[in-house]
């Protein structure tokens, strides 16, 4: 019998989030010939479903139930109980998101199965299994044999391609039943803050705000920059604490982890908490006018002066019909 890799669908403004195709690429890298099986919990998810068949898994598993309509913890992690028992996988995969964080340790010290977290990378070595995250706030990379065929799993965002679509359609989807006790503390609603129109995950062009903007004003010259360049805003932990932005797009050990094609550091000084969310885009610009500033190290490109003069400077000549942008 095959073992069986059963992934965490998870949702992002009710769609599909793209960790979870990334999910879909690090389990065909883990077990090639494992049965991967795509979880899709919530309510009313048979649409969903048929929209997914064309990815690389074996089976699609719904778990409908209106207490799973929207994450909570508890209602989550019952359910997830109830699926193990009941398919016996191998390993059980998600990512290293809000969801993963908060759900994965206990289900690992419920059912005295080791977990390993923030993984950006797995290899075999003579069918020896190793894999690697970051520790110490991406100071150190761990290498981690496993020693243990059964396992729970959370992936580093942004370090697996994306699942791609198939021609053909070739996986079942089947529903399954679980009971979940109404938990004693309720979900009644979310309320979501206003987001930008574009997910930072997905952005293509990131334009970041450090400490070095000063104030609110500054903060509007970084959005003007964004949106000249067809990109969207990310800050650092320095810009949160300045009051002029929400924590919500803060990039970086506690935040979000991009990979972008293009990423502007605008007075950002390069804490390591922020660069391991930021080091897997293809290019780096930094502006910064402390030319000892650690963000240069990893910057394929240095602007070292006053932002306040440089970004009004560069939205002059990107406006400029004579300039080629590669």
């Amino acid at each position: 019998m095959k073992d069986k890799i059963i992934i965490l669908g998870e949702y992002q403004q009710d769609k599909i989030s793209s960790i979870t195709l990334e999910c879909i690429s690090a389990a065909k890298q883990l077990q090639g010939e494992a049965e991967i099986i795509l979880l899709l919990m919530g309510e009313d998810r048979k649409k969903d479903a048929c929209e997914l068949q064309q990815y690389d898994v074996d089976q699609i598993v719904l778990v409908e139930h209106p207490l799973l309509s929207r994450f909570s913890n508890e209602p989550y992690a019952k359910a997830l109980l109830s699926v193990w028992d009941q398919l016996n996988p191998a390993i059980l995969l998600w990512g290293h998101t809000d969801i993963g964080k908060a759900i994965s340790p206990y289900l690992s010290e419920k059912l005295d199965i080791p977990l390993y977290s923030n993984v950006e990378s797995v290899e075999y070595n003579e069918k020896r299994l190793f894999l690697t995250r970051p520790v110490y706030s991406g100071k150190l990379i761990e290498k981690i044999e496993v020693n243990t065929p059964t396992f729970f799993l959370t992936i580093k965002p942004k370090k697996w391609k994306a699942s791609q679509k198939k021609l053909e359609r070739n996986c079942t989807i089947r529903s399954l039943k679980v009971k979940i006790d109404k938990s004693i503390p309720t979900l009644i609603g979310l309320e979501q803050k206003k987001q930008q129109t574009l997910n930072l995950e997905d952005a293509k062009i990131i334009v970041g705000a450090g400490r070095g903007i000063q104030n609110e004003e500054g903060f509007a010259l970084i959005n003007q920059l964004a949106k000249t360049i067809g990109g969207t805003v990310g800050v650092s932990r320095g810009a949160v604490e300045l009051g002029v932005c929400d924590a919500s797009m803060q990039l970086g050990q506690t935040g979000k982890t991009v990979a972008p094609d293009l990423y502007i550091a605008c007075g950002i000084s390069g804490a390591i908490q922020h660069l391991v969310g930021v080091t897997s885009a293809k290019t780096i610009i930094a502006i910064n006018k402390d030319p000892h500033a650690p963000i240069f190290e990893v910057a394929d490109y240095a602007i070292v002066g006053d932002l306040f003069e440089i970004i009004p400077a560069l939205m002059k000549e990107w406006d400029n019909p004579t300039i080629e942008i590669s």
